[in-house]
């Protein structure tokens, strides 16, 4: 994964002129990880809690769909059990 962070640098000289300029820097996930590892623990610690919010959503999101839809009734559920019992009988 390549992250693109566009940093706009604005500056102005003793003359009063002004310059802005805008760079492009490309970042990879190893560059972010090398970044993350040099912050302190609350900072990861904080990076962790987000993650977890967001991973949290996914993961629900991926189970809701792949949980069936319950298509029992309860009709369904007492002949079932009405049935189990009288074959311990």
């Amino acid at each position: 994964m390549i992250l693109i962070f566009k940093i706009n640098v604005k500056f102005s000289t003793v003359k009063t002129q002004e310059y802005n300029k805008t760079y492009n820097i490309p970042f990879f996930f190893n560059d972010l990880l090398k970044l993350i590892k040099t912050l302190p623990i609350q900072d990861k610690l904080k990076i962790e809690k987000e993650l977890e919010k967001e991973t949290l959503i996914y993961r629900s999101k991926q189970l809701s769909q792949s949980i069936k839809e319950n298509q029992l009734d309860m009709e369904s559920i007492v002949a079932e059990v009405t049935e189990y019992r009288i074959g311990e009988k």
